[in-house]
């Protein structure tokens, strides 16, 4: 089967950056998948954009073969606009296909994809079942417990996925309602661990490698998605403690990102979405405090890498 394929070659790493929309871009994937997340998913991208062969979507479907294996993940609503869409991009070679049924994002899930897929569980089995059919991929699928809590299907759901043949299911532990607020519900993942035969991925509110562990002997579940921890943080996925890193310890890492960063979006544009990654991961450090409004003003990804290396040269600031 084509979903034991693409098990075969995850590997032993049972942590995954999750998919986040302005921050998984390819740069950062191959920066995480090289310091041991277990595969690369890519944005999430709109099969409508797809369906009209949208530059600027397709564009968000770029990686680099370091990534493998690379998930493409996609949402929409209608059966027909989602496969004729994925079907735009198998010429690109993903190893998998990721139907997103959890954003919480109103004008998403108000429209009927994304978290609102779970309020309409045949037309999902009809997008999941033609999607495994005529891709020839392995299929999973990334979904919440349920619209709120007057309306709990996640049993209901990952039944009916894994009928319908996805390789895995990735669980974020809330309701489309609570959005990232209140905590996420670790025992209702587990409880459909316990229940499932396929992988079973938790997400919501693991911020280091440990915890990851953790919930994974805890709840059973076959590894962890790791999204708002994962922020400028990479060291995570190789179980290395950000807090105990130093300036001159964390800058290979930073500077080989804005590398990547450069290759991918060149130099200006870079410089720009490089932006809030270095925020995440200087802001402990005091010379954060010293260099925030340079980094925020600079113009070129060159003239930011030029400040991070001076600064390596002020040991007050960096000790």
């Amino acid at each position: 089967m084509a979903f034991k394929t693409l098990i075969d070659r995850i590997g032993k790493s049972k942590v995954v950056l999750s998919p986040m929309v302005g921050y998984s871009d390819s740069p950062y994937r191959r920066l995480c998948r090289s310091e041991g997340s277990a595969f690369s998913i890519t944005e999430f991208v709109s099969t409508e954009h797809l369906f009209r062969s949208n530059p600027k979507a397709i564009s968000l479907f770029r990686y680099e073969e370091s990534e493998r294996p690379i998930v493409f993940q996609i949402f929409g609503n209608n059966p027909e606009i989602i496969v004729r869409g994925v079907s735009r991009v198998l010429n690109l070679n993903p190893d998998g296909i990721d139907l997103n049924m959890g954003c919480s994002v109103r004008n998403v899930s108000n429209s009927g994809s994304g978290a609102g897929l779970l309020k309409c569980l045949d037309k999902s089995r009809e997008i999941i079942r033609r999607l495994v059919a005529e891709t020839g991929l392995p299929i999973s699928a990334k979904i919440r417990l349920g619209w709120d809590h007057d309306s709990l299907n996640y049993m209901e759901t990952t039944a009916m996925l894994e009928s319908e043949g996805v390789w895995a299911i990735a669980v974020h532990g809330r309701t489309r309602q609570m959005a990232y607020t209140g905590k996420a519900e670790w025992d209702r993942i587990g409880e459909i661990a316990r229940a499932r035969k396929i992988p079973i991925f938790g997400n919501g509110d693991v911020s280091s490698h440990a915890d990851a562990m953790a919930k994974i002997d805890k709840y059973g579940v076959a590894g962890v998605y790791i999204g708002r921890g994962s922020f400028g943080n990479p060291w995570l996925f190789s179980g290395r403690d950000r807090s105990q890193l130093s300036y001159h310890e964390r800058l290979p890492v930073i500077l080989q990102h804005m590398d990547y960063m450069s290759d991918f979006y060149g130099d200006a544009l870079a410089a720009v979405v490089m932006r809030k990654q270095l925020h995440q991961y200087l802001k402990d450090l005091p010379l954060w405090a010293e260099i925030k409004t340079e980094m925020f003003s600079g113009k070129s990804a060159a003239a930011l890498k030029g400040t991070l290396l001076r600064m390596s040269e002020r040991s007050e600031l960096v000790a």
